[in-house]
């Protein structure tokens, strides 16, 4: 039986883990060490605060689904959206 099949995915993550701790050692190199302020509106924080409510409330039923024994895995979904993740990296 051959695994070829998935060759080009695993290459790509392992390209994607190699390019990162480039990235990584570049950025600890440099060693800027400057202070950077951001301030966020009272409207934006708003917004993220509200964002932030709406993933609560959705890993909350999601993990009340899993304690039920009622959530669902669907591997076809999980695969496709690994696929296409690593081609959108790739820039595919």
């Amino acid at each position: 039986m051959k695994i070829n099949k998935y060759t080009n995915v695993v290459s790509s993550i392992n390209n994607t883990k190699h390019s990162k701790k480039d990235v990584e050692k570049e950025v600890s190199k440099s060693g800027s060490k400057e202070a950077v302020q951001v301030n966020i509106s009272k409207e934006a924080q708003a917004l993220l605060d509200a964002d932030k409510a709406a993933f609560s409330e959705r890993v909350d039923a999601i993990k009340q689904a899993i304690q039920n024994g009622e959530y669902q895995v669907d591997p076809d979904k999980i695969s496709e959206g690994l696929v296409k993740a690593l081609q959108d990296q790739k820039g595919l």
